[in-house]
């Protein structure tokens, strides 16, 4: 089997993390890592310290059909001891395409384990029953976008801390005391966010861009969407009549998000409009997860003062 048939094979069964364990050596040296979010890197690098060499794969919403991998990090996923992903095909599908567009696959090439972080987070918008009709095989699983839940950071760390432990037995300890380093420190941050939210909890929040419903899992706001095809905005104006309609008295936009929705939604809805990144890979300076969180609770309490 070829070098090229081989990393085409790792990529569609490397969810079996076993057999991938088995191949990735346990060098003295640090573990590359590509990580598929900026955010969910963010949560590697707290937990793996000095252990871990991480980069991302992506920029902008996973959601869309022509998601692929940054062609300046391509030659560096090929030397990957680890890819981390979020069990969302369309991250996978995207690396395996991104890998075929190469030439060739370098000497010493070693399939790389792959980890999975969202075994066990808490998801919003899980179909319940066949009543609801079809669900694409990527959201069957409910909103993609679970890192967004400032708790789910924490079940983040610790399966990173797990899996790192596996590929770099000696440094055990160390990525579980990092992951609990995290937990505390996010716990903290948490009840600081719900404090500054409660003021503004009877507020209604429509979001224009994908995800922020995970964040209404700590309290604050109701947060409010429009359903339609995952990835893809409805008009402006008939975001603006569904904003209108529901009342609500904040709109959040991404700073990716064509300028014609900003410019109706001031025009043609009573609603404070804001402009809130998604991932820290937006937020000018950001480096840690919980200044995300930071950002959007600063913003909120802002434009729902009276």
């Amino acid at each position: 089997m070829s070098r090229r048939t081989l990393w085409t094979w790792a990529l569609v069964l490397g969810f079996g993390a076993l057999a991938a364990r088995a191949a990735v050596a346990a060098p003295a040296d640090r573990l590359v890592v590509a990580v598929t979010e900026a955010d969910v890197e963010s949560i590697v690098k707290a937990v793996g310290g000095e252990a871990v060499d991480t980069f991302s794969l992506f920029r902008g919403c996973i959601l869309r059909k022509d998601l692929m991998v940054e062609p300046a990090v391509r030659e560096r996923l090929l030397k990957a001891d680890v890819v981390v992903w979020t069990g969302f095909f369309n991250e996978s599908a995207a690396i395996h395409e991104s890998v075929k567009l190469l030439d060739k696959v370098p000497e010493g090439f070693k399939r790389p384990t792959w980890i999975d972080v969202s075994r066990g987070a808490h998801r919003v918008n899980v179909p319940v029953s066949s009543c609801e009709g079809y669900v694409e095989v990527p959201f069957m699983y409910g909103d993609p976008f679970f890192w967004l839940n400032p708790r789910n950071g924490k079940v983040i760390a610790r399966n990173v801390a797990e899996e790192l432990a596996v590929l770099r037995p000696a440094k055990r300890s160390t990525f579980l005391a990092n992951a609990e380093a995290f937990r505390k420190a996010l716990n903290k941050d948490i009840e600081r966010w719900q404090a500054e939210l409660a003021p503004i909890a009877k507020l209604k929040v429509f979001s224009a861009q994908c995800g922020w419903q995970n964040f209404s899992q700590i309290g604050g706001p109701t947060f409010a969407t429009c359903k339609g095809t995952p990835g893809q905005l409805p008009a402006p104006q008939v975001l603006a009549e569904h904003v209108q309609e529901m009342g609500c008295q904040i709109v959040l936009v991404d700073p990716n998000t064509p300028a014609e929705y900003g410019r109706v939604f001031r025009e043609h809805t009573t609603a404070s409009v804001v402009e809130v990144p998604s991932s820290i890979a937006e937020l000018k300076g950001a480096s840690r997860y919980g200044e995300l969180f930071d950002n959007i609770v600063k913003k909120l309490v802002e434009a729902g003062k009276p």
